[in-house]
This record gives C-alpha cells, sequence and structure tokens, in this order.
C-alpha cells in the first residue's frame, strides 16, 4: 500500500495547444509537487482540448470519483475559444457572470496603458468570467480571475493556463484551502544508491516488501552483465512516506533510510547520498 494522502486531488488541463504537442503541460507537475507538500495526493489528470461538450464531460466524469478538488487549468483568456469557465457552467447548471473586481482592475490597467476602445474593454472582461454562487479568486500576477465552486462536496478551481499565473493564485488561494483539510503530510527524498550491482536488486526487492506503505522506487537502469555485475554502480532511488505531522513524517524518513544503509551493509557495503529533499 503506497502513501494515499489525506485529501484527493485531480487536475483536468485543457487547451488545443496542449493536445498538439505546442506547449508541455509543465503546470500539472508544479501541482503535484506542490500538493503533495501539503499532504495532498493527485490523483488523476486528464488532459483535453477547447471543446465545451469535452470540458463538462471531463467534470460530470470527475464528480463520480473520489477527488475533494478538481483544479482546472487553462481556458481563461479573452479569446473565443477560452470556454472553460461557461463548459462548468454548463455542466453544473449555473449562469456565467463578469466579477466586477477583476473587470475593475481590467479596466484600470488597460486605461493607464492608453486602451481606451469599449470593445477592447469588453474583450478583456472576459478574463473576469466566473460562475453565478461562486469564489472567484483574484489574479496577482495577472488578469484572469479563476473561481471556486461547490458540487457534490467537492471543490471544483480554476486557473489560467499561463505557469506564472497559475502558481500565483493557486497559492494566494487554494494551498491553504488544500492544508486546511489535509490530516497527514508525505516526505519525499531522492538518493543516489552506490553499491555493488548484484546485491542492489536483493535488498531493494526486500525493502520493498518490508515497507508496502513506502514508496520505494529505482529509476530505470539499463541491464549489466557479465564482471560488471561485482563492480559498483549508482542508481537513483526515491523514497515516500506519510506521517501525521512533518516532524513524524521526517523521522519515520530517517529510520527508513538507516535501516536501508544497514541492509547495504550487511551485504558488503555502499553509501546513499541525498540529491533531493521535500
Amino acid at each position: 500500500m503506497k502513501p494515499t494522502g489525506s485529501v484527493n486531488v485531480e487536475i483536468i488541463a485543457t487547451g488545443d495547444e496542449l493536445l498538439y504537442g505546442r506547449i508541455l503541460d509543465t503546470n500539472s507537475h508544479w501541482i503535484a509537487q506542490r500538493v503533495a507538500e501539503l499532504g495532498a495526493k493527485l490523483r488523476r489528470v486528464t488532459m483535453i482540448g477547447d471543446e465545451p461538450e469535452v470540458i463538462a464531460a471531463a467534470l460530470h466524469d470527475a464528480l463520480k470519483r473520489d477527488a475533494h478538488f478538481i483544479l482546472f487549468t487553462g481556458g481563461l483568456g479573452p479569446s473565443e475559444d477560452d470556454l472553460t469557465v461557461e463548459s462548468i457552467g454548463a455542466a453544473l447548471g449555473r449562469r456565467t457572470v463578469i466579477d466586477s473586481t477583476g473587470a475593475r482592475k481590467i479596466r484600470e490597467v488597460y486605461e493607464r496603458r492608453g486602451v481606451t476602445e469599449e470593445a477592447a474593454f469588453r474583450r478583456g472582461e472576459r478574463m473576469a468570467r466566473v460562475l453565478e454562487g461562486s469564489e472567484p479568486l483574484q489574479n496577482p500576477v495577472g488578469f484572469a480571475v479563476g473561481m471556486c465552486v461547490e458540487e457534490a462536496g467537492k471543490r471544483i478551481c480554476t486557473f489560467p493556463g499561463v505557469p506564472s499565473e497559475m502558481k500565483g493564485m493557486f497559492d494566494a488561494h487554494v494551498a491553504s484551502m488544500i492544508q486546511s483539510r489535509a490530516t497527514s503530510v508525505f516526505e519525499a527524498r531522492t538518493y543516489n544508491v552506490t553499491m555493488v550491482w548484484k546485491d542492489f536488486f536483493t535488498v531493494y526487492n526486500r525493502m520493498q516488501a518490508d515497507y508496502p506503505d513506502v514508496y520505494i522506487k529505482n529509476a530505470a537502469t539499463p541491464p549489466v552483465e557479465g564482471e560488471d555485475r561485482n563492480k559498483p554502480h549508482t542508481i537513483k532511488v526515491d523514497l515516500v512516506l506519510e506521517g501525521g505531522t512533518h516532524e513524524e513524517a521526517e523521522e519515520k524518513m530517517d529510520a527508513l533510510v538507516g535501516d536501508y544503509l544497514r541492509r547495504i551493509e550487511a551485504v558488503g557495503g555502499g553509501t546513499m547520498d541525498l540529491i533531493h529533499h521535500s
């Protein structure tokens, strides 16, 4: 049994540019790391295009699963194909409205920049769309307003696709929501394990069997044959475990690493060098 977390999160990443391979979905990778730091677990990432019916269907499917938070990225811009808010509204039977605070900010910035055409304002106001009854999430970095809305005991939140804006809004608004519900935290470390190759998997497989509630995973390595199996090699190993508090999780991790090292010493020795800690 791997670490489960006390809060489940799903991501629905929207954007034709993702499906055509024009950009990488770095947002989901960042969110996965961030929610783990907060004691939550990312359960699923769904990548879809900008079609309203596909967005609505993806939300309907997510609402049937066990996520506490469903996070949308993308589709909050001023373009005609930025339809995430309307699509969520169609799925939930809610009307789209303009957030007055976000719209005022957009108008003020446009005016300072010398933009005075009403058509430009109307286009810009599309970035202030939210659903009626939702909680608007103001953008500390850019223009696009996000939102959180409750449905079936789950919280649906939207973020712009621009990574800097998504990160700023997540930390300003949603991180505290997730953390307040979490009753456990994750401790993650990555080590370079250096030891004789032929002994590595004996120890590694035994660790996995003896610690079923810990994520223990080695990086993919090419096969080693012949005399090279009797020589030391370095293999990256990820360790992730769960604790009630940060202090408890760190103590459990220290004990785990200590046991791993003792087992390595028992088969001839080696080292574990920490290369990443979160």
